[in-house]
């Protein structure tokens, strides 16, 4: 709700010019890139959890707030105050999600929510188009009360859930030091990992900002293939994300799964090409139509890697931290990625296609490389010795919601029983 109007709202009744919403948000997205890290650090020494619940009315307060917001300033001081929770909730999300599921089912579970991410999102639009179309300040405010409402809600749900003790009481507990892990920003193999897998979310880039500007400025499609492409794409994701992730279980499918997903958004990249330089409006559907089928296939296979790499990375005692990290990734590629991509097709067309086709397999190389069995003091372990994961739980019926970037309640956990399966 929040996203389908609050562009047209800050620059109709905030006061804010284009430029100058153009440039809070890049510094809110500098402000949160920055503290994502510190905040999953909190994360290991108070619990995810207990985070989560402070995060939720942190940023019920903060949607609020923007609408006594007059003024750049005003806007750029509440933005960033925002932005360090917002940015933290996909980390925090899959750090609880892994202080309360073990094995297999910690990816399904987040394949689970990403699915009903993408229902929210589609409803959420639905709801904001009603605000676009009335045109009136009020209905656009609606629009933020109902976001912040719903963090109330995900506060209400966490409190359900069962209680885990942080990693930090428990390894004070067993004497072991807090500095006795070696931090991300040390462990190379986790920086490659990390920095690969920015490249390789430009997927998200692409489907959400720089596709709508490709078909409408530089293909003869019809104009009305961007809701169809976007509609095809939601769909799949929502039906697709479980299934997919079934059989990544091990660092070892996940690195081949990464593979697979950078070769096949290289071939979504040429597709794309294609369509730009389709004589036929029909004839460039179809390349779009193509593109975007196997652009989907190839986003769904790489949530599903990147879930797995990192819960299979990250060490026990430092699991928020290290997710928080991998995190950086891809909100850099978030905040960064449509620049760069944009500039790309505005020197080269359909060439910058073919650039991006050539990077999306050497940025899997590079994370395949980070992936690879290292020696034992290479690969994360818990310095409490502990090899058991945390035991599973399975939260009350209804009781399992935690909180997705863009303000949606989602499933923190779910049964076993149930077919389970985030930035950026």
């Amino acid at each position: 709700m929040f996203l389908a109007g609050s562009a047209l709202y800050f620059t109709r009744f905030g006061g804010l010019s284009e430029t100058e919403l153009g440039l809070g948000l890049a510094i809110a997205g500098i402000v949160g890139l920055a503290t994502t890290v510190p905040m999953g650090r909190l994360a290991d020494r108070y619990g995810p959890r207990n985070l989560m619940l402070v995060v939720s009315v942190w940023r019920a307060v903060g949607y609020l707030a923007y609408l006594s917001v007059e003024g750049f300033t005003e806007f750029v001081v509440t933005a960033s105050l925002l932005y360090i929770m917002d940015r933290s909730g996909q980390p925090l999300n899959q750090a609880l999600v892994g202080r309360l599921i073990t094995g297999p089912e910690r990816n399904r579970t987040m394949a689970f929510i990403r699915s009903l991410r993408n229902v929210g999102f589609t409803v959420g639009f639905a709801v904001g188009g009603v605000a676009l179309t009335s045109g009136s300040a009020t209905a656009f405010q609606w629009l933020f009360v109902g976001n912040a409402v719903s963090f109330l809600v995900i506060f209400f749900f966490i409190t359900l859930l069962p209680k885990v003790e942080p990693v930090a009481a428990r390894n004070k507990r067993a004497g072991v030091a807090a500095d006795a892990v070696v931090p991300p920003l040390r462990n190379w193999r986790f920086v490659a990992v990390t920095a690969a897998n920015g490249v390789l979310f430009l997927h998200d880039a692409i489907l959400t900002i720089v596709l709508p500007l490709w078909v409408a400025e530089h293909t003869r499609s019809p104009i009305w293939m961007i809701t169809v492409l976007i509609t095809t794409n939601t769909i799949i994701t929502v039906v697709a994300q479980v299934p997919v992730t079934k059989h990544i279980d091990s660092l070892a499918s996940a690195a081949r799964a990464t593979t697979r997903s950078a070769l096949l958004l290289s071939v979504a990249c040429v597709a794309f090409a294609a369509g730009g330089v389709a004589d036929s409006p029909w004839w460039a559907a179809a390349a779009l139509m193509t593109a975007l089928l196997v652009m989907t296939y190839g986003e769904l296979l790489h949530s599903a890697s990147s879930w797995e790499i990192t819960f299979a990375m990250s060490p026990e005692a430092a699991q928020g931290r290290y997710i928080a990290f991998f995190n950086v990734g891809f909100s850099a590629a978030e905040i960064a990625g449509p620049a760069v991509v944009l500039w790309l097709i505005a020197q080269a067309g359909p060439g910058g296609w073919l650039v991006l086709a050539v990077c999306f397999p050497i940025a899997a190389a590079v994370s395949r490389l980070g992936t690879r069995q290292g020696p034992a003091e290479d690969t994360p372990a818990d310095p409490a010795g502990e090899t058991a994961p945390v035991e599973q739980v399975s939260p009350p019926a209804g009781a399992a919601t935690a909180a997705a970037p863009a303000g949606e309640a989602v499933p923190a956990a779910v049964p076993a029983s149930v077919p389970a399966a985030a930035g950026s």
